[in-house]
């Protein structure tokens, strides 16, 4: 069997810098409309912050909230069932 010496084994690092992306960042680098980026800040599981008037979503939250599925028909927040009153219908 061969022993592995403390300099061989490989090492996974983490950036120690942090990156916000804004509203229009995320509509220019996932090419969605501008509507459909708002939409997905103003959803209460999407890790956002807000900045005074700006709001923002840190690199690594938003990494890790890409690798769940999120699905419009099983999510509260997109399923676009209204009442009149423009609050959501109870399911």
């Amino acid at each position: 069997m061969e022993t592995l010496n403390i300099n061989q084994v490989s090492r996974t690092y983490i950036s120690s810098e942090v990156k916000f992306y804004t509203i229009n960042d995320l509509t220019e680098l996932l090419g969605w409309s501008l509507a459909t980026v708002q939409k997905m800040f103003n959803d209460p599981k999407f890790p956002s912050a807000d900045f005074g008037r700006q709001k923002g979503v840190e690199a690594h939250a938003l990494i890790e909230y890409f690798s769940v599925r999120h699905s419009k028909e099983s999510d509260r927040h997109w399923s676009g069932r209204m009442m009149t009153n423009g609050r959501k219908k109870r399911r």
